[in-house]
């Protein structure tokens, strides 16, 4: 994976300088964020089988990094990129936010213990070896990414009909990035995007490990709102980045599936028609009865989310469809819509929530 950043002569309009520019804060979902530097030793859960060390070389090996922590705790990104054994390493150690009990007992009653920012003063034990952990805060800063991409033949996920080489592909996004600029961003994207029609919203990303195109985070975190980089050589092809503003919201949903739309189940037979009708009726009765939302949800949703009220936790705007993202842009938290919201995947009837603090 390679970065190409800036825009040739349009550099100084598209990026914001050396200094990286600040995310914007949103809280994690869950009860606990931390990061952690795993030392396993041969014989402990999953270690990859070129391990040799022994325990007690992993008991003294975790010890000492905590020796160093104490004396520069800003060095904890830097050395479990160096020294941890855990798939995380790679992301500095960052292990997201989580539910309690995700993580084993032994890793969430050492982090539940420590301050934000702490480091455990003693290795931690678990099965997969000896833990160095710190808690990290439940608010963090996040960077919105928009991206076309230009793909290639043979390229891992490459759309059918798709018929440049790599090296044809290579050629035109250094062509594409002489004339990336904020203002030709969506143009390009509209032209060049092998993989939708236009720029495709990836989310609001706190978290490296999270975003599924490698060295995206790290592109656009030095951007302004608004300025654009690339081309990033991935498996999947070139893209190019934006960096955009988030907007984070909330709402539950009842869907109204009928046969043929959008990952209907196959035992779904009602008509368009008849999906519509029953979405109306259910608008209508919920209009009455507001507080019965999710029973209902729970009885009637053809959505995933039904078995939980329909809850659809926390998102970004952006990744739900626009339909979707208009009609809640019209609601006051906990309003419901007075009639059905059609999207490709059936008729709705959502309702907006308060995002959790």
């Amino acid at each position: 994976m390679s970065v190409v950043s800036g825009c040739g002569s349009n550099t100084d309009s598209t990026t914001a300088g050396a200094a990286a520019a600040e995310g914007e804060m949103f809280p994690l979902q869950g009860d606990f964020a931390g990061s952690h530097i795993l030392i396993a030793y041969a014989g402990a859960s999953r270690a990859n089988p070129e391990i040799t060390r022994t325990k007690e070389e992993a008991l003294e090996k975790a010890q000492g990094l905590i020796a160093r922590l104490k004396s520069d705790p800003g060095q904890f990104e830097t050395l479990a990129m160096e020294e941890s054994d855990g798939p995380s390493g790679p992301q500095g150690g960052s292990l997201g936010a989580w539910r309690r009990g995700a993580m084993v007992a032994e890793f969430d009653t050492a982090i539940e213990q420590l301050e934000v920012g702490a480091v455990t003063e003693e290795p931690v034990e678990t099965a997969f070896g000896y833990h160095v952990i710190r808690r990290n805060s439940l608010e963090a800063p996040h960077y919105g990414i928009e991206t076309f991409i230009l793909g290639y033949t043979g390229g891992p996920q490459t759309p059918p009909g798709v018929e440049r080489s790599f090296e044809d592909a290579a050629a035109l996004a250094e062509d594409i990035r002489q004339r990336l600029t904020p203002e030709t961003f969506d143009e390009l994207a509209d032209e060049y995007n092998d993989f939708a029609d236009g720029s495709i919203f990836l989310g609001g990303f706190a978290d490296a490990a999270q975003v599924p195109i490698p060295g995206a985070l790290e592109a656009v975190k030095p951007l302004e709102i608004g300025a654009v980089t690339g081309p990033i050589e991935f498996p999947a092809g070139f893209a190019f980045v934006r960096r955009a503003k988030l907007d984070q919201r909330s709402g539950a949903h009842i869907l109204i599936a009928y046969e043929g739309a959008m990952r209907a189940a196959p035992g779904i037979t009602r008509t368009k028609e008849e999906a519509l009708q029953e979405a109306t009726a259910l608008a209508a009765e919920l209009s009455a009865a507001p507080d019965q939302f999710a029973t209902v949800a729970m009885s009637k949703s053809d959505g995933p989310s039904g078995p939980t009220g329909g809850d659809l936790g926390v998102w970004f705007r952006g990744q739900m469809v626009p339909e979707f993202d208009d009609a809640l842009d019209s609601l006051a938290v906990d309003q419901i819509t007075m009639a059905p919201v059609e999207t490709p995947f059936g008729y709705h009837i959502i309702q907006r929530r308060a995002v959790p603090e």
